[in-house]
């Protein structure tokens, strides 16, 4: 039995995982949602429990394990990236996203009083999910700051984080994230599992057992240079 941490992304908060994480406390693991947490907290969290996490991350929170992971790479079993963030210490996401012609997000982000939105999420964030699912969620949302706040300056170096074995799960299917832009960074930063899920960038919400099914999947031993 594993324990999972699953970290939302951006607009999200720990709701978005309900339906995974009850399929993986069904099969026995522990799993916690920290809600909106900062890179600061994921980690305290992380150092917390008793053995080393699955530790989760869906879009922009791609940044935040790989943080964690540098920071306290001794608790962390795997790092899993759903449609996510996974970058070289030269590439920060504005520059990934300018080159991901498939994305739609950009069209949709709406800026007010220095915070982002995202209009139409229905369209852009949840568009394979039931209409009522998609709705439910889209009012869920909360608004971002457009320059995320300040977190520690984390330099990933391939002691810490290079040492830790990344799952990657594409979203072929993502108006939000590419897949080509999705395949091109878990290409530069190859991973020791890529599961593809017919999904848009949400999985969480449009097939949580078939994501469920991906983190489970992580059971299987991967080798690990310590």
């Amino acid at each position: 039995m594993h324990t999972y941490v699953l970290v939302n992304a951006r607009w999200h908060g720990a709701w978005c995982w309900d339906r995974v994480a009850a399929a993986l406390r069904h099969a026995g693991h522990t799993v916690h949602t920290p809600d909106r947490a900062t890179v600061e907290e994921i980690r305290d969290l992380v150092v917390a429990q008793p053995e080393p996490v699955v530790l989760v991350g869906h879009s922009s929170s791609g940044m935040q394990i790989s943080a964690v992971a540098e920071l306290a790479p001794q608790h962390v079993r795997t790092l899993v990236y759903i449609a996510a963030f996974l970058l070289p210490n030269d590439v920060v996401p504005p520059d990934v996203m300018r080159d991901d012609t498939e994305s739609v997000l950009r069209d949709h982000l709406v800026l007010t009083n220095g915070e982002l939105t995202v209009s139409e999420p229905e369209k852009v964030l949840f568009e394979d999910c039931p209409p009522a699912v998609a709705a439910w969620a889209s009012a869920q949302l909360v608004p971002e700051p457009a320059i995320p706040l300040g977190g520690p300056e984390v330099l990933l170096t391939d002691q810490n984080f290079g040492r830790i074995p990344r799952v990657y799960v594409e979203c072929l299917n993502d108006r939000a994230l590419g897949i080509t832009t999705q395949r091109r960074m878990h290409t530069a930063l190859p991973c020791a599992q890529v599961h593809t899920l017919p999904s848009g960038h949400s999985p969480f919400l449009s097939m949580p057992d078939r994501l469920a099914a991906c983190l489970l999947d992580v059971e299987r031993p991967i080798l690990r240079a310590d």
